[in-house]
């Protein structure tokens, strides 16, 4: 029996057919990125291109550190998060973590999305991306790359918990200004950095009080030019320093508002315990050309009690008197603000405005007022627009002299308060500078009974 034959032209279409298979294939298994054929990949694509695309890091598994600035609290779940990263890990191991980014770049084609940091261990990576689509990309990524299952979250922050074994801790009485300034909020980030030096220039210091051993950085009696700064009589600067960095966890008394903080004590009292502008001068040079990062100045002019000057009487003062004392002060703490260095001052016990000693009229400087346990103005405080911010100064527990503690009050002791908690910002954000500072003490308050007093849950 004969094969049957066929027309010439069925050959032709055969051999068409067989072309188009070859040509079908070729394009299958030489297409590289965004092929429309992805159903084929799995069985075309070694492990090893995947792991050679260009959009990897370059060192694998290297953990970026931290970028500060980009700390934000989510306003959706009130932790702080790294605004300009997601992280996204494949739950099932069998899963190629290398394969998955390829599959994730191609639904995220835009540079925008990169890809920082690869973890085969875990199956894990990490994207930096515009802030402002954070929230869009974590909604979508699930979806368009639904073949998987996968875990996506914000880098957020924890924080240790730090607890304090000082006995006054727990004392309603001794504790109460740390409760009223909502200090353990800062203390969550930072309790300050022995980088950052607090000078305090006063008349004297206990420095072998338990809350100020090992504390002090280059101490200065600018009187006889030693470094013994022990005090005459009045323990005043004392009580201050351990306001600002007393030590924690001594199982002593109280802790500071920057215990991790050092300080540079400089005594300005004289063998007759007179302290005069020279003397402080010498003391502020001194800090500046030191290494204080922040200087406090609990003292001023005591101006009698017995003496009343109206209200309108004390704005002329301020406006049209003492105008060469005033510009000297501003050219010196302006020395001050360019060097980056903060100058916290008491207020004044005087129940005045702030301003009417032209020591206080610098616009560089913090001047504190003082508050009683009512948040009411304290009675002595000195008050006015030039008060830049109030702070607890009645009751204060603090150091004295032969190891003992004691309360004291006035604006002496609200300063303090603040300079330490510049301590803290300023162990946040080394970098941080004074217009900064002021700009950011003023978001750091709870306005009661029209006093703009600090509450320091901010520390950038």
């Amino acid at each position: 029996m004969k094969a049957p034959r066929y027309p010439f032209y069925y050959f032709v279409i055969l051999f068409g057919i067989l072309i188009l298979s070859v040509l079908f294939w070729i394009i299958v298994f030489s297409s590289d990125q965004n092929r429309p054929f992805r159903i084929f990949e799995s069985e075309t694509t070694s492990e090893q291109v995947y792991w050679s695309r260009d959009y990897l890091p370059e060192h694998i598994s290297n953990i970026i550190p931290i970028d500060t600035t980009k700390i934000i609290r989510d306003s959706i779940n009130q932790r702080r998060i790294v605004s300009n990263l997601v992280n996204i890990a494949v739950k099932n191991t069998d899963n190629s973590i290398a394969r998955f980014t390829s599959d994730l770049k191609e639904k995220f084609p835009s540079e925008e999305y990169e890809v920082i940091y690869l973890d085969s261990v875990v199956n894990r990576i990490q994207i930096r991306l515009p802030e402002e689509k954070r929230l869009e990309f974590k909604e979508e990524v699930k979806n368009k790359l639904d073949q998987y299952s996968l875990l996506v979250w914000d880098e957020t922050l924890f924080d240790y918990l730090k607890t304090f074994t000082d006995p006054m801790l727990s004392n309603s009485k001794a504790n109460w200004y740390l409760k009223a300034i909502n200090i353990e909020k800062a203390w969550e980030k930072t309790t300050g950095n022995e980088n950052i030096v607090i000078a305090v220039i006063d008349n004297g210091f206990d420095l072998k009080h338990p809350e100020l051993k090992n504390k002090a950085f280059k101490p200065y009696n600018v009187i006889d030019k030693s470094a013994e700064v022990s005090p005459n009589n009045e323990n005043h600067g004392t009580h201050i320093a351990s306001t600002i960095v007393g030590n924690s966890n001594n199982d002593e008394g109280l802790l500071g508002i920057c215990p991790d903080c050092h300080f540079m004590p400089i005594k300005v009292q004289d063998q007759n315990g007179m302290m005069t502008n020279t003397y402080i001068i010498d003391a502020i040079l001194y800090a500046i050309k030191n290494g204080a990062s922040i200087i406090n100045l609990s003292l001023g002019i005591k101006i009698p009690p017995s003496i009343q000057i109206p209200l309108q009487d004390q704005k002329d003062y301020i406006n049209s008197f003492a105008k060469d004392e005033e510009e000297f002060w501003k050219d010196l703490f302006k020395y001050a603000d360019d060097k980056n260095v903060t100058c916290v001052l008491a207020a004044g016990n005087n129940n005045m405005l702030t301003g009417f000693d032209s020591f206080q009229r610098s616009t560089t400087t913090i001047k504190v007022g003082a508050i009683d346990q009512e948040f009411n103005k304290a009675v002595f405080s000195n008050f006015g627009e030039q008060t830049t911010i109030y702070a607890p100064g009645v009751g204060i527990f603090g150091a004295s002299s032969n190891n003992n503690y004691e309360y004291l009050e006035g604006t002496s002791m609200a300063a303090p308060i603040v300079s330490g908690f510049i301590g803290l910002m300023k162990s946040y954000n080394s970098q941080i500078t004074n217009k900064e500072i002021i700009k950011l003490l003023k978001r750091n308050v709870v306005s009661r009974n029209e006093l703009s007093i600090l509450n320091g849950n901010m520390l950038n």
